[in-house]
C-alpha cells in the first residue's frame, strides 16, 4: 500500500512538473535565440558608419570566441572578415538598402552601408550558428530539469515520510487488532494518527477491555460454581463411607469419583483458560478467607483448621481465583482422604527469596509410598488433578509444590508462590507506530 501510495503521487508530480516544464523549455530557447539575435543587430550596427573605410585584414576571418562571424562586402566584390557565401539576390537587395535580420529563421543580420555620393553601399553581415546560442540555452535546460527532477525528488521524500507515517499507524492498528484475535485481550493499542485512526484504535482497546471482562467474570463465575459443588461431594463421600451396606457404598464411592473428576476437570478447564494478565495476591488474606469457607464443614466433622500467619500480607504472583482454587484444591484432598476428626493446620510464612511460602499438614494416614508425586495423587481413590493444578499455579509463578510427611505423621504439602513482578517487568509493550 506504501509503494502504491509514494507511487501515484510521483507520477502526478511528474506530470505535473512536466506540463510546467514545457513552456518554460520553449521559452528560454527562444529567449537565447533573441539575445543572440541582439547582440548580432548591435554589432552590426556598430560597423555600419566604417563599413567603407574600414582596411583589409582589420576583421577576423574566423568566428569570435560568442560565435559571432563578421563579413563586411565591398561594393567591388571584395569580403573582409569571415568569407561566408552569401546569396547573390540578397546581397543585392542588401546594396539597395534592404536590411535583414533574422535571416531565414537564423541569426543573421545584414545592414546596408551607402557611401558618402550615395551610390553602391558596402553591406555589414554578422551571423551566429544556431550550435553556438543552442549551448548557451542547453545549460539553461539542464539546471531546468536538475530543478525540476529535485523537486520530483523531495516531493516523493516528503510523500513518503507521510505516507509512512499513516501506514505506519495502520500497521500498529493491524497489529494490535491481529493479537487481540488470536486470544491476547491484554494488548493494547496507543492511539495515534489521523482521527479516523485515532478512533479505531480506541474502540479496539475498549473492545478488547469489554471482551477481557466478560470473559473473567464468565469464568469466576465458573470457578465459583465449581468450587462451591467441592464442598457437597466432600460430604456425599464422607457420608458413603458410613453406610453399613459397602456394596452400595463401593457403587456410590465410584459413582462419586467420576463425578469428582468431572468437577476438577471443569476447575481446570476454567483455570488454565484464562488470558495472561499481572497477577498478585496476599496469601495471608487468601488463606485465612478458604479456612472460613471450610470451617463449616470442618464442624460438620468434628475437624479443626489451624492457621498460623503473619499480620503483615504476603503478596505472591498468583492471582486472588488462582490462589483459592489452589487452597481449595488442598483443603479438599484433606477432607477426602482423612477420617473425620482430623485436625489439619496451615502455616503461612515469608519466603527467603522473597514470595511466600504455604505449608499444610494434616494428621491423617499420610501419602502412600507408591504415590506418584509428579502428577501429584494425594491417596487411593484420588484423581491427582486437584494436586495437579496446585503444582502448576506454583510453577506459574515463578515456584514450586513438595509433598512429604508431616511432623504429626500425615501429610505435608509445601508450596512455595513466587514474588511479584515489578511495575516495570509486568507491563505489557504497547504498539506504537513507526
Amino acid at each position: 500500500m506504501r509503494g502504491q501510495l509514494t507511487g501515484v503521487v510521483a507520477v502526478l508530480l511528474g506530470v505535473s512538473l512536466l506540463v510546467l516544464m514545457a513552456p518554460v523549455l520553449i521559452l528560454t530557447r527562444a529567449d537565447y535565440q533573441h539575445r543572440a539575435l541582439l547582440d548580432a543587430v548591435t554589432r552590426a550596427q556598430g560597423l555600419v558608419p566604417v563599413a567603407d573605410t574600414v582596411a583589409a585584414g582589420t576583421l577576423p576571418t574566423e568566428s569570435m570566441d560568442t560565435g559571432l562571424a563578421v563579413s563586411i562586402y565591398r561594393p567591388d566584390g571584395r569580403v573582409f572578415g569571415v568569407p561566408a557565401p552569401l546569396d547573390p539576390k540578397v546581397l543585392a537587395a542588401a546594396r539597395r538598402g534592404a536590411a535583414t535580420i533574422g535571416l531565414d529563421g537564423r541569426v543573421d543580420v545584414l545592414l546596408p552601408a551607402r557611401g558618402p555620393d550615395g551610390g553602391s553601399s558596402s553591406v555589414v553581415r554578422v551571423a551566429m550558428p544556431d550550435s553556438s546560442w543552442e549551448r548557451a540555452a542547453l545549460g539553461s535546460w539542464l539546471l531546468v530539469v536538475g530543478l525540476a527532477l529535485a523537486l520530483l525528488l523531495g516531493g516523493v521524500l516528503v510523500a513518503e515520510l507521510l505516507v509512512r507515517r499513516q501506514v505506519g499507524w495502520l500497521h500498529a492498528l493491524g497489529a494490535g487488532a491481529e493479537r487481540i484475535a488470536e486470544g491476547d485481550l491484554s494488548a493494547r493499542i496507543q492511539p495515534g494518527g489521523p482521527p479516523e485512526i485515532h478512533r479505531v484504535g480506541a474502540a479496539l482497546n475498549r473492545l478488547a477491555v469489554r471482551v477481557e471482562h466478560l470473559i473473567e467474570a464468565q469464568r469466576v463465575r465458573s470457578a465459583d460454581l465449581t468450587h462451591r459443588l467441592r464442598t457437597p461431594l466432600t460430604a456425599l463421600r464422607l457420608g458413603v463411607d458410613g453406610l453399613p451396606d459397602r456394596t452400595a457404598a463401593a457403587r456410590l464411592d465410584s459413582d462419586l469419583i467420576a463425578l469428582s473428576q468431572a468437577v476438577d476437570e471443569v476447575i481446570r478447564t476454567v483455570r488454565w483458560s484464562r488470558e495472561p494478565g499481572v497477577a498478585e495476591a496476599d496469601l495471608v488474606a487468601v488463606a485465612s478467607e478458604r479456612v472460613r469457607f471450610w470451617s463449616a464443614l470442618a464442624e460438620d466433622t468434628a475437624r479443626v483448621i489451624g492457621i498460623g500467619a503473619p499480620e503483615e500480607p504476603v503478596p505472591v504472583r498468583v492471582s486472588q481465583s488462582d490462589l483459592r482454587a489452589a487452597l481449595d484444591a488442598l483443603l479438599g484432598n484433606v477432607f477426602a482422604h482423612t477420617p473425620n476428626g482430623t485436625p489439619m493446620w496451615l502455616i503461612v510464612t515469608v519466603a527467603p527469596d522473597g514470595g511466600g511460602l504455604l505449608i499444610v499438614d494434616d494428621a491423617g494416614p499420610g501419602f502412600p509410598p507408591a504415590a506418584q508425586l509428579g502428577r501429584g495423587r494425594s491417596g487411593a481413590g484420588s484423581t491427582g488433578l486437584g494436586l495437579d493444578i496446585v503444582r502448576r499455579i506454583a510453577e506459574e509463578s515463578g515456584g514450586s509444590m513438595r509433598l512429604a510427611a508431616s511432623p504429626s505423621g500425615g501429610a505435608q504439602v509445601r508450596l512455595l508462590l513466587g514474588a511479584p513482578l515489578s511495575p516495570d517487568v509486568a507491563r505489557q509493550p504497547e504498539f506504537v507506530s513507526e
